[in-house]
C-alpha cells in the first residue's frame, strides 16, 4: 500500500480580472515553448483530470499559461518549503476570470496525488466541476522522492 497524500482544494468567486495585453501573452507563450511546456509529470495530471471528466461527460480541459505558471510556481514554492498550503488564487491570473479553484496536495507518485484527489469530495467537486474551462498544473519533485502537485482550474468571461 503507497503513502498517503496531503491534499487541500479550494475555489473562489471573488471577480473578474482583466485581459493582459497582447505582447504581455505572447511573451508568456514564447516563454513556455522555449522551456518545454509541461513537463511528463504536468501532463500525466492534466491526462489523468481529462480521463475523469470525460467519464462523467464533462469537457475535457485545455491548458492556460497563466494558470501553468501559477501552478508551476506555487508546486516549487510548497516543495520548497515543505509545507502544503493555497495560493491566492487571484495572484498571476491576467485572463477575465468567473470562478477559480485550486487543489495542491503531495504523494510518490502523480497518480496516488490524483487518486487520494478523486477520493476527496472537494478535490473531485473542482476536477468534475463543468463550469471549469482551463487548467493549469504545476509538479515539483523534492529530494525525498515527494511530487508536489498544484492544480489551478479557471472558468473564464
Amino acid at each position: 500500500m503507497s503513502a498517503p497524500s496531503s491534499l487541500r482544494a479550494t475555489t473562489t468567486r471573488r471577480g473578474r480580472r482583466r485581459p493582459i495585453g497582447v505582447a504581455v501573452a505572447a511573451l508568456a507563450a514564447v516563454a513556455v515553448l522555449a522551456l518545454g511546456a509541461c513537463s511528463a509529470e504536468e501532463d500525466e495530471s492534466i491526462h489523468l483530470v481529462n480521463q475523469a471528466r470525460a467519464f462523467v461527460g464533462a469537457q475535457q480541459l485545455p491548458t492556460n499559461i497563466d494558470l501553468y505558471f501559477k501552478a508551476q510556481s506555487w508546486s516549487q514554492r510548497m516543495s520548497g518549503e515543505q509545507r502544503l498550503y493555497h495560493s491566492y488564487l487571484p495572484d498571476g491570473i491576467g485572463y477575465c476570470w468567473k470562478r477559480l479553484g485550486e487543489n495542491v496536495g503531495y504523494g510518490y507518485s502523480i497518480r496516488q496525488v490524483h487518486d487520494a484527489f478523486m477520493n476527496s469530495p472537494g478535490h473531485r467537486a473542482n476536477i468534475l466541476d463543468r463550469g471549469f474551462n482551463r487548467i493549469g498544473v504545476g509538479v515539483t519533485r523534492d529530494g525525498g522522492g515527494r511530487y508536489w502537485v498544484a492544480q489551478v482550474f479557471m472558468q473564464e468571461c
